[in-house]
């Protein structure tokens, strides 16, 4: 059992290690929505499989269900890379996993389930195949998919995608065991928020609007401090201030110019309107000072004939933004001396990075970072898996082993868990189902040890 403090109350949830070493056909929900590899999240859901079947009796199956973002898409190109894991793996268990097989509906997960033995099914896009996924019905019990799945042990490894309401998740409050995976990423990102004793710096790059929701969330703390660091974001970012944050004048440039701002409006334009309003609110916190951020100095711009220069933040006009520059990373390097640095979203995009790999940013911010902070929690499915391209350089295995380095893959989850922290909104619907179905299974657990009827 796990006790997570909150600032309104304790949450408790059922263990893997509950989990008793008699285990049958069990029913495990995780989330491999993600990059290729190397795939943290891949790797988290390769050993639960493992950790699960040290303690399965012999026979028994493992019912896997993930999800895509875009419900139309097959999830088979994930399956495969899975399979491959598994497959290749040098972890022994005491049972064997014989065969493992893709399921492309409910039926043929039952199918297989019946007809194997010692196997993993996989079942195709959740989004895709079960139409009451995302908008669960009131009678949810009711369902062809929850009265399948709730005859088996549940194993929650989805933290990822516990802030939405869906059909697979609603299922763990008839019975729910975390994965370790699940137990420590929210320990983890619950103390990074609610500790507010030293500072913390929190880097903010990528494209996801959800990112200004996440600035919003370190308004009057002087505990937590944005390092706008790269990607569509900042771009949106540094062009609100430039409009609304007059006490920035010296620093920010009059204009980001046409490329810039046609790339904020390409990534934004479903929600611009929404977006523009959002990031504006940002800008005026920023400039009255409930809201600190630390800018780049330098930036890398790629010219009109295609080179690439590095210039003052504001010459950001005289070409398209590509990262931040050599100067702004010492100068975090610096601030982020002995802190910890929580970072969401990646620096540059992933074929930038791949074809500067030895010289890239990525490389050089996380050598800074690693070098400098307490402790650099990576966190999201494509950061970690960009960083993890560059293994061996950053020498990654040495600062996991020392706990310097945490990966986690919650994604946009820490966002919606933080509005939680901070009273904004009621707690996220996949972690009240995994809370109320660990409360069941510790109570089942309690009574057979008892024995009583």
């Amino acid at each position: 059992m796990k006790i997570i403090k909150t600032p309104y109350r304790d949450l408790i949830l059922a263990e893997f290690s509950d989990l008793t070493m008699s285990t049958g056909t069990a029913y495990f929900r995780t989330d491999i929505n993600g990059p290729p590899g190397p795939s943290v999240r891949m790797e988290q859901t390769v050993d639960t499989i493992f950790d699960l079947r040290e303690r399965q009796e012999s026979g028994s199956n493992i019912l896997i269900v993930a999800h895509r973002s875009k419900s139309d898409m097959s999830i088979e190109e994930n399956f495969k890379e899975l399979k491959l894991e598994v497959e290749e793996s040098k972890r022994k268990t005491s049972l064997p996993v014989e065969k493992i097989f893709f399921a492309r509906d409910l039926n043929e997960l039952k199918k297989l389930n019946q007809e194997n033995k010692d196997s993993v099914i996989f079942l195709e896009n959740i989004r895709k195949i079960c139409e009451g996924e995302l908008k669960p019905p009131e009678n949810s019990t009711n369902t062809d998919f929850w009265e399948y799945f709730t005859q088996f042990k549940k194993i929650n490894g989805a933290l990822s995608c516990c802030h939405r309401d869906a059909l697979s998740l609603r299922v763990f409050a008839d019975g729910c065991y975390c994965n370790d995976y699940f137990i420590s990423e929210l320990d983890d990102i619950t103390h990074v928020y609610t500790d507010t004793s030293d500072l913390k710096l929190w880097g903010v790059a990528g494209a996801k609007a959800e990112k200004l929701d996440a600035i919003r969330l370190t308004e009057n703390r002087d505990d937590l401090m944005v390092v706008l660091n790269g990607g569509p974001v900042f771009v949106l970012l540094l062009w609100a201030l430039s409009q609304k944050s007059p006490s920035l004048k010296r620093t920010l440039p009059t204009s980001v110019g046409k490329e810039n701002k046609e790339l904020i409006e390409k990534f934004y334009n479903k929600n611009w309107e929404k977006v523009k309003k959002n990031a504006f609110d940002i800008a005026e916190k920023i400039d009255r000072g409930s809201i600190s951020v630390i800018l780049p100095i330098d930036i890398n711009i790629r010219k009109p004939d295609g080179s690439i220069k590095n210039v003052n933040l504001k010459e950001i006009h005289e070409g398209k933004f590509e990262s931040i520059g050599s100067n702004t990373i010492s100068m975090v390097g610096n601030m982020a001396a002995k802190r910890i640095f929580l970072q969401n979203g990646s620096w540059e995009q992933r074929e930038t990075l791949e074809s500067a790999k030895t010289e890239s940013i990525t490389k050089s911010f996380c050598k800074e970072i690693l070098n400098r902070s307490s402790k650099f929690f990576i966190n999201g499915g494509d950061t970690v898996s960009d960083i993890r391209t560059l293994e061996e350089e950053l020498k990654l295995p040495k600062y996991r082993e020392s706990g310097k380095l945490k990966e986690l893959a919650v994604g946009g989850f820490v966002v919606h868990w933080w509005k939680y922290l901070h009273q904004e909104s009621d707690i996220p619907f996949g972690v009240k189902y995994a809370e109320i179905g660990s409360f069941r299974t510790l109570y089942r657990k309690k009574k057979e040890q008892r024995g009583f009827n």
